[in-house]
């Protein structure tokens, strides 16, 4: 039983570390277009 517990744990720690991970390189490439979008702004004024 303890076993199994601890694998269901591991198991979850895992998916909530690759959530974040998949959230963080998400947030990256959505940042990167927005910093485009100001520089071609600057450019224009």
């Amino acid at each position: 039983m303890s076993l199994i517990k601890v694998g269901i744990i591991v198991e979850i720690f895992l998916f909530v570390g690759v959530f974040l991970w998949v959230r963080k390189l998400n947030s990256k490439q959505s940042r990167q277009p927005s910093l485009s979008k100001k520089i071609i702004k600057n450019l224009k004024f």
